[in-house]
C-alpha cells in the first residue's frame, strides 16, 4: 500500500524526479558521465583495499555481519547490503583517488549503495544496466542539492561538518531505492530517514584519525537501511529539509541557506557534471601544486635547467595554488 504524502514538499519533489526519471530522457553526456563515474569509483576502490583503514573495516564488519548478499570489493568475503555499502564506501575513500564536485565524494556514496542493492536483488528488482545508470544519475543529483541548499560546500564545510557525511546520505536512499523501485512516496520516506541519521565532522584534523574515510561509507550505509526501512513502510520525514526545528535547512545552515537550490532547474540542470575524476591521490585542493612540481621533478631528471626549459617552451605556465587547509585536511597521516 503506498504511504500517504499529502503536501508537496522539497523531500517529495526530490523523490518524483528519481522515481520518474528515465534512461531515454537522460542526455548523452550525463549518461557518459554516470559510467565513468562507476568505472572511477571501482578503481579507487581496489587501489584502497591493502589501506590500514579498509583492513580495519572489513575486519570489523565481519564481527558483527554475517550475511553473504553482498561482495566487499577486492576480497572474497561478502555481508548484508547495509554493511557492504558501508565497507565498500569507506574502501573507495581510503585512498583519496574518488572524484570530487559532488556532494565532495559523491562516487563513494552512490556507487556502492547503487551496486550493493543491485546485487543483493538480482534480478527481482527488475535492474539492467541501464536501470544501474538511472540509480547512479539520480544519486547523485540527491546528493549534491542538500548541499547546496545548505550554503555550498565552503560555507557548510566551514561550519565543521563534512558534506560528504552530511549530504551524502541522501543521494545514497534515492539511488538504493531507485533500484528496489520504490514508489515515489516510499522515496520520500526513504528520504527523510536517510537524513535523520545524516552526519560527519572534520575532528579528524586534529589527530589525522581515519574517521574521514568512514564518512562515504557510514552515508552509503545509512542510504541503503533507510530504503529498506522505507519499503517496508517505515515512514520517513516529508519535510526533512524545511521542518523549522530539526530540519537539515534549520540544523545544518542556520542562516537559511540557499533551500531554492533543492528543486531549482530539477532534470534540466544534471549534478553529475559538477563532478570531477582525481588525476593524483590527493585532496583536489592540492592539486594545481602537484602539477608544477611533477614537471619541475620531470625537467631535472631530463638533466635541463629551468631556464633552458622556459626558453624552449617546455615549461607550461600554470598557478600553483592550494587550498590552505587542503593538505592537512586530506593527508592521510600527519
Amino acid at each position: 500500500m503506498a504511504l500517504d504524502v499529502k503536501v508537496e514538499t522539497a523531500a517529495s519533489c526530490l523523490a518524483g524526479f528519481v522515481h520518474d526519471l528515465r534512461f531515454e530522457a537522460i542526455p548523452d553526456g550525463v549518461v557518459h558521465a554516470a559510467r565513468r563515474s562507476l568505472i572511477d569509483t571501482l578503481g579507487a576502490a581496489l587501489g584502497g583495499v591493502d589501506t590500514d583503514e579498509a583492513k580495519a573495516c572489513v575486519a570489523a564488519a565481519k564481527d558483527f555481519d554475517s550475511g553473504d548478499q553482498v561482495t566487499l570489493w577486492g576480497s572474497d568475503l561478502r555481508a548484508s547490503a547495509p554493511t557492504a555499502a558501508l565497507v565498500n564506501g569507506t574502501v573507495s575513500h581510503a585512498i583519496e583517488m574518488d572524484d570530487f564536485g559532488g556532494c565532495d565524494h559523491s562516487g563513494a556514496v552512490v556507487i556502492p549503495s547503487v551496486l550493493a542493492v543491485a546485487e543483493a536483488f538480482g534480478g527481482a528488482s527488475g535492474s539492467s544496466g541501464r536501470e544501474l545508470l538511472v540509480a547512479i544519475v539520480a544519486g547523485y543529483e540527491v546528493a549534491r542539492r542538500p548541499m547546496e541548499a545548505a550554503g555550498g560546500y565552503t560555507a557548510h564545510n566551514g561550519r565543521g561538518w563534512h558534506s560528504t557525511g552530511t549530504c551524502g546520505s541522501f543521494g545514497a536512499a534515492a539511488a538504493a531505492g531507485r533500484m528496489m523501485n520504490l514508489d515515489a512516496d516510499r522515496l520520500t520516506s526513504a528520504i527523510g530517514l536517510a537524513g535523520t541519521f545524516t552526519g560527519g565532522v572534520w575532528a579528524f584534523l586534529d589527530d589525522g584519525a581515519m574517521s574521514k574515510r568512514l564518512h562515504p561509507g557510514r552515508a552509503a550505509e545509512n542510504g541503503v537501511t533507510a530504503a529498506y526501512l522505507a519499503r517496508r513502510g517505515f515512514t520517513g520525514p516529508a519535510r526533512i529539509f524545511e521542518a523549522e526545528w530539526g530540519g537539515f535547512l534549520s540544523t545544518y545552515a542556520p542562516d537559511g541557506g540557499d533551500p531554492d537550490a533543492l528543486t531549482t532547474e530539477l532534470g534540466e540542470s544534471y549534478r553529475i557534471l559538477q563532478s570531477g575524476i582525481k588525476p593524483y591521490a590527493s585532496c583536489r585542493g592540492v592539486h594545481s601544486s602537484i602539477a608544477p612540481c611533477l614537471n619541475y621533478r620531470q625537467i631535472m631528471a631530463s638533466g635541463r635547467t629551468m631556464s633552458s626549459a622556459f626558453a624552449s617552451g617546455g615549461v607550461p605556465l600554470m598557478s600553483a595554488w592550494s587550498d590552505g587547509e587542503a593538505p592537512r585536511r586530506c593527508s592521510r597521516r600527519r
